[in-house]
C-alpha cells in the first residue's frame, strides 16, 4: 500500500488515467533490472526510481571516471573513483528513499546472467557493447522477460523492444554480434550526452507504460526499432519481423 508521504509524491502520476492508484501501487511491487549505469542507464535510473517503480537491480562492473560526467548524470564530481552499482545505487535512494534499489557491482556474462535476471519484470538494456546486448537478449528470451534495449552514438540512438514469443528479439534483426573492429566507441567516435539523456529517457518512459498495462493495444516501441537523428531531430520507427529460423527465439509462440 501506498504511505501518506507516497500518495503525495506519486500525484502526479496518479491524475492520469492510464496509472491511478492502482498503477503507482503496481510499480512499486515491480522489479527492475538495468544493465550499465552509464549514458543510457543514469537518465532512465533516475526517472524509474523518481516514478516510483519499487524494485531496481543495478548491475555494472565499472568505477566512474571524469570523462563519464559529460552524459552519466546520476553521478557526481565527488563520485569519481567509486563503483557505478554502489554509487548509482545510493543517490538513487537519496532522490526516493520509498524504493528499494540494488547494487550489483559485477559484469553480466554468460555464467551468472541468468540468476542475476532471474525475477524480472522487466530488463532494461543499456550497456555499451554488443557482447552484452546479446547476452542479455539470450537469455530475457529464454526465460520470457520482456526487454528494452538501445545505443548511442555521436548524435544518432536507437531503441528497441522486445516481448518474448511475440515480437522479433535482437538476433532477429542483427543475428550476431559485428567484429570489435567494425563498430567504433563513444571513446573512439564520441557521443552528444543529451543525446544518451533523450534515448535513456525514452527506455525509461516504455519501461513505465510496459509495466502499467499489456501493451495489447498499444505496442509502443516493442516490435519497432525507434532510429533518431538529434542533427535532423528525424525520428523513425522501423517494424520488426520474427524470423522462424531464428536461433533464439524461432521456436517460441
Amino acid at each position: 500500500m501506498l504511505s501518506p508521504e507516497e500518495l503525495s509524491r506519486y500525484s502526479r502520476n496518479i491524475l492520469l488515467n492510464e496509472v491511478k492508484r492502482a498503477g503507482q501501487e503496481k510499480l512499486k511491487k515491480s522489479v527492475v533490472t538495468v544493465i550499465g549505469a552509464g549514458g543510457l542507464g543514469s537518465p532512465a535510473l533516475l526517472y524509474l526510481g523518481a516514478a516510483g517503480v519499487g524494485n531496481i537491480r543495478i548491475i555494472d562492473s565499472d568505477i566512474v571516471e571524469t570523462t563519464n560526467l559529460q552524459r552519466q548524470i546520476i553521478f557526481k564530481h565527488s563520485d569519481i573513483g567509486k563503483s557505478k552499482s554502489e554509487t548509482s545505487s545510493e543517490n538513487l535512494r537519496s532522490l526516493n528513499p520509498f524504493i528499494n534499489v540494488e547494487g550489483i557491482h559485477t559484469r553480466l556474462n554468460k555464467e551468472n546472467a541468468k540468476d542475476l535476471l532471474s525475477g524480472s519484470d522487466f530488463v532494461l538494456e543499456g550497456s555499451d557493447n554488443f557482447d552484452t546486448k546479446f547476452l542479455v537478449n539470450d537469455i530475457c528470451v529464454s526465460e520470457k522477460i520482456s526487454f528494452i534495449t538501445a545505443g548511442v552514438l555521436r548524435f544518432e540512438g536507437m531503441v528497441m523492444g522486445v516481448r518474448p514469443g511475440k515480437d522479433a528479439c535482437f538476433r532477429c534483426v542483427y543475428e550476431n554480434p559485428p567484429a570489435p573492429e567494425h563498430v567504433p566507441s563513444c571513446a573512439d567516435a564520441g557521443v552528444i550526452g543529451s543525446m544518451a539523456g533523450m534515448i535513456g529517457t525514452i527506455q525509461a518512459t516504455e519501461s513505465i507504460q510496459f509495466l502499467l498495462s499489456d501493451f495489447e493495444r498499444n505496442s509502443g516501441l516493442f516490435g519497432k526499432i525507434l532510429q533518431v537523428d538529434s542533427k535532423s531531430m528525424e525520428f523513425r520507427n522501423i517494424s520488426t519481423v520474427r524470423r522462424k529460423d531464428c536461433t533464439v527465439c524461432g521456436s517460441l509462440h
